[in-house]
């Protein structure tokens, strides 16, 4: 049996998340880390390694602390709390490199949670893109919890996309999230609740949009030139 340890933050938790000031220390982070709860040296030395590797080549630390510890919580076996951390340790690897040039810790450990829920890279490398100077870590975090939900994969990443497009706020990311978690625990099929909620925050932006074209001035069209 594969036991899975995760370490995906709920929608009302980013905006926490984005406040906070990750660790990154590697001697603080490992001494955050009780390690004597881990029975075997082996282990213990290669987590240590693990989190060092990590905060040498600039990777947030936090989360890999989040692992060991939730491993310990559970009692799972040594190895597992291991290779559970080396993996995360890979995908905050393969998320810096698909979010470059620009990221943060945050951006980096809600990257890794989608990389796990099984969002591919290309569309990580497609919302840099879309937002080169704005935090994509509420939008990555809506899309790693809506594929968790139940919500395909394919829905819930063109829908993030479109919003994304359009400009839609941190706020309303989140909004969306709650909005299409509770729509699925009342009993509305994933998808179903992933259109009806993501149409509904498009609706808002457009009506948005028209409002602002609407203000613009027109261009005046019946100016005549100056005689000399």
């Amino acid at each position: 049996m594969t036991i899975r340890f995760t370490t995906s933050l709920s929608v009302g938790a980013l905006a926490l998340l984005c406040s906070l000031a990750p660790a990154t220390s590697a001697v603080y982070a490992q001494d955050a880390v009780p390690f004597d709860a881990i029975g075997d040296d082996g282990t213990r030395t290669a987590i240590r390694t693990i989190i060092a590797d990590a905060a040498a080549r600039g990777l947030p630390t936090a989360p890999l602390v989040t692992k060991v510890r939730e491993g310990i919580a559970k009692k799972a076996a040594p190895d597992r709390i291991r290779t559970a951390t080396s993996a995360l340790a890979g995908r905050l690897a393969v998320a810096a490199d698909a979010l470059a040039p620009t990221r943060s810790n945050e951006e980096l450990a809600a990257a890794a949670d989608a990389l796990q829920a099984g969002i591919p890279v290309s569309t990580l490398r497609d919302m840099r893109k879309l937002w080169p100077g704005k935090p994509l870590t509420v939008p990555l975090g809506v899309l790693a919890e809506m594929v968790q939900s139940g919500v395909s994969k394919q829905v819930a990443t063109q829908r993030v996309r479109d919003l994304l497009v359009k400009g839609a706020t941190a706020g309303q990311f989140a909004s969306l999230g709650t909005n299409v978690r509770d729509d699925i625990a009342s009993g509305l099929a994933p998808d179903a609740a992933m259109e009806l909620r993501s149409k509904s925050v498009l609706s808002v932006l457009n009506s948005q949009q028209g409002l602002f074209n609407g203000l613009t001035p027109a261009a005046p069209t019946n100016i005549r030139p100056r005689n000399k």
